[in-house]
């Protein structure tokens, strides 16, 4: 398909969904921007999201707005 043809079409995004691994893309309380951490809720429009240490220790879970999340990777 040429460029030309792609103007118009739609992106797609993929819905965060509980499991994923997520970055913040903003400082979200004390956590910077490029933290990452798991969802293991969905709450309305926030996601519980979980963050920890290398060994596997939760050191926070917080509501963050999806729009606030990347999914990491992508």
């Amino acid at each position: 398909m040429s460029r030309a043809n792609l103007t118009g079409m739609a992106t797609i995004r993929h819905s965060i969904v509980e499991h994923d691994v997520v970055v913040l893309r903003e400082t979200v309380g004390s956590w910077p921007a490029g933290t990452t951490g798991t969802v293991v809720s969905l709450q309305g429009d926030a996601l519980l999201v979980e963050i920890a240490d290398d060994d596997g220790k939760t050191l926070d879970i917080l509501p963050v707005p999806s729009d606030r999340l990347g999914i990491k990777g992508r």
